[in-house]
């Protein structure tokens, strides 16, 4: 349970504050608290509502990152990947992936096989199956909708899924507050207290609120993502980035495809993704350097224009009215001076600023990918634990997530028929909480219309309300719609749910008629995000 308490947390002096609450930071206080270390986890709006929750949901070792020859990059993120298979089985899937082989592209005929081999052997123990080579037919019965002028056949092979990755970090999250962390999202650092030339502790100003806290710790970890210099900047020291900020948008459109497609655009060479996600295909991404306003990232016109025309060439039917909406997030990749973003290496990198800029007691992480969050947690937690003579080995490859252990077929179709609800809905509903499903479904026994769906567009139920702010800290609309349930990543981007949730959480949270609005007015201007490319010219 998050129990957010902000009286509680400035009596207290932490051993660690982690600022930013995405998945790399859920990941290090996971590890922090697991290890024994009194911990507090700041996140200025809410959990994994940055770069977290604008991903492409894959777990993945990174087929593309060989053609630089990042094999250590590669092997790490294929082992973290087996890892996650198996502490959050509920939440990782497999995922096969289809790359087409068309003719006029002999370079990629001919390094193909020979990557792939080398991805297959990069890590021996994987799960997963090696790949292989797949005929033009044998293809096209996979994938009937593809473009078969050209086509010669296609590789198979495969990876892994993350459909809920706000899930994901959010279990990360519970975790830490299981093991005794301090949780407290719409936590803003306003500045740091400082004892001569080490950081002790934060200003965090409640957003619901108002007010101001000065919170007391022994080391501050600043893992604010793409807001990384941002929180640096608070200290006075001027320097150079230590992030380059690059902006990458998905497509959300009508189902095309059956696996994960793996395509290389036509126009610069550069490799992005069809992937079948729910009942919808999820297209991108893109990766230009990005300068604009860090809390209303958007997709625009040209953006949409470069995906969907490289699409269209292999997938001829798809068209920019089967676009439900868009999603667009920021990258924090370690600073590079590289021509081309996508040059920009995805390996992370953990800054003593006590060795950096001589400011002891604080911590930056830069970069990393989603699939590797779990290594850098531990890199960075093995490092502040260095820094306090702490001696406690990282657990968090063996201890499973909350949700885990995967709940078997005939234990689902006994609570569908106990509670009088559809199979399909109860199989969402460990979709998203694993074994904890059974929290939502007991809420019906107090409330016989907690299962009443919320959207035609998803199985999510009204007693994912209540749960939602009772159990896992959501405050507005927004946390439940796009990161506490499926409702919002529908076509309709949950607006057809907005008054039933709005509804709701009025009651549990006693807002006045004025903030039921103002929550209303909020959500919709963050759904318009997404349909912003319709009317915006070239950026």
């Amino acid at each position: 349970m998050i129990k957010r308490d902000f009286d509680a947390a400035a009596k207290e002096t932490y051993d660690v504050i982690v600022v930013g609450g995405g998945i790399v930071g859920a990941g290090i206080a996971r590890d922090v608290a697991l290890r024994g270390l009194r911990t507090l986890v700041l996140d200025k709006i809410d959990f994994g509502c940055g770069t977290t929750s604008r991903s492409s949901r894959l777990i993945h070792g990174g087929l593309r990152y060989l053609k630089r020859f990042e094999l250590g990059l590669v092997h790490q993120d294929l082992r973290e990947r087996d890892i996650l298979l198996r502490i959050a089985p509920h939440l990782v899937h497999p995922l096969s992936f289809v790359i087409p082989i068309t003719s006029g592209r002999p370079l990629q005929r001919l390094a193909l096989p020979f990557g792939l081999t080398l991805y297959d052997l990069l890590y021996w123990r994987k799960s997963l199956p090696s790949h292989q080579r797949l005929t033009r037919r044998e293809t096209l019965d996979m994938e009937p909708n593809l473009e078969p002028k050209g086509l010669s056949g296609s590789y198979l092979y495969h990876d892994c899924q993350a459909p809920f990755v706000e899930r994901l970090c959010l279990e990360n999250v519970l975790s830490a507050a299981e093991h005794g962390a301090t949780i407290l999202n719409y936590a803003k650092v306003m500045g740091f207290l400082r004892d001569s030339n080490n950081v002790s502790g934060v200003m965090a100003q409640d957003q619901i609120s108002g007010e101001t806290y000065q919170i007391q710790a022994r080391i501050v970890v600043n893992a604010a993502g793409h807001w990384v210099d941002t929180v640096h900047d608070m200290l006075g020291k001027a320097s150079r980035p230590m992030v380059r900020r690059t902006k990458g948008i998905h497509l959300l459109t009508a189902k095309f495809c059956r696996n994960a497609i793996v395509l290389f655009a036509l126009s610069d060479a550069r490799l992005f993704f069809v992937i079948p996600w729910q009942n919808y295909s999820l297209i991108g991404t893109t990766d230009t350097d990005y300068t604009g306003d860090l809390d209303a990232v958007k997709a625009e016109a040209n953006d949409v224009a470069y995906l969907l025309k490289e699409v269209q060439s292999i997938f001829p039917n798809v068209a920019s009215d089967d676009i439900f909406y868009t999603m667009a997030g920021l990258r924090a990749l370690a600073y590079s001076k590289s021509r081309r973003p996508e040059d920009v290496s995805r390996s992370h990198k953990l800054i003593d600023h006590e060795r950096e800029d001589g400011i002891g007691g604080f911590v930056s992480v830069l970069g990393g990918k989603i699939t590797a969050y779990r290594a850098v947690a531990e890199q960075a937690t093995d490092m502040v634990c260095h820094k306090l003579a702490v001696k406690a080995p990282c657990t968090t490859a063996e201890v499973p997530l909350p949700g885990a252990p995967m709940v078997p077929q005939q234990s689902l179709q006994q609570a569908a028929s106990e509670r009088g609800i559809t199979p399909e809905t109860v199989s969402h509903l460990a979709s998203l909480y694993g074994s904890r499903f059974s929290q939502v479904l007991d809420l019906l026994n107090n409330n016989p219309k907690g299962g009443q769906r919320l959207c035609p567009h998803s199985q999510d139920i009204l007693a994912q309300v209540q749960h939602a702010v009772e159990q896992e800290g959501a405050l507005t609309i927004e946390d439940f719609l796009l990161r506490r349930s499926a409702v919002g990543l529908g076509p309709c981007q949950g607006l057809d749910a907005l008054d039933l949730v709005g509804g709701e959480m009025a009651r549990l949270l006693g807002w006045s008629n004025t903030e039921l609005q103002r929550q209303v007015d909020a959500y919709r201007s963050q759904a318009a995000l997404g349909q912003r490319f319709r009317t915006s010219g070239p950026a």
